[in-house]
């Protein structure tokens, strides 16, 4: 089918030779990136709000992270999901008491980030001279 999309086949001058690469095991996965949007407040019965988080593989023992372009063995963890029944971010919230901590701790939180974010650094220490 490629030959019938893009014609025939170039040849190269030098064969183009991916080396074997041994095998590798990760046994966990490293956080790489987290969404939360709630649109509205925890009303009882509120459908709205959302969960994406993407989690790469990771060896802990060789400290290393597996990433690629095509973002292979990348997991995915989203809420709403048709996996549950498509339970909404609050219900999360209510049923999950990690996920309820987790989300107090991200709220409390925020004080000491805008602080932190609103503080301008230190001056530069004057040249050595």
């Amino acid at each position: 089918m490629p030959d019938e999309i893009l014609g025939d086949p170039i040849p190269r001058d030098e064969p183009f030779v991916v080396p074997a690469r041994p095998e590798e095991i990760f046994d966990s996965i490293w956080l790489r990136n987290i969404n939360i949007s709630v649109p509205a407040t925890a009303e009882s019965g509120s459908t709205e709000g959302n969960i994406h988080i993407e989690c790469l593989p990771y060896d802990e023992a060789a400290e290393n992270i597996y990433t690629t372009a095509d973002n292979e063995g990348v997991e995915y963890l989203n809420v709403p999901n048709r996996v549950n029944g498509r339970k909404s971010f609050w219900q999360c919230v209510d049923e999950v008491p990690e996920v309820k901590d987790a989300m107090d701790a991200i709220v409390a939180a925020i004080p000491a980030l805008r602080t932190w974010i609103n503080t301008p650094p230190p001056p530069p220490d004057p040249p050595q001279g």
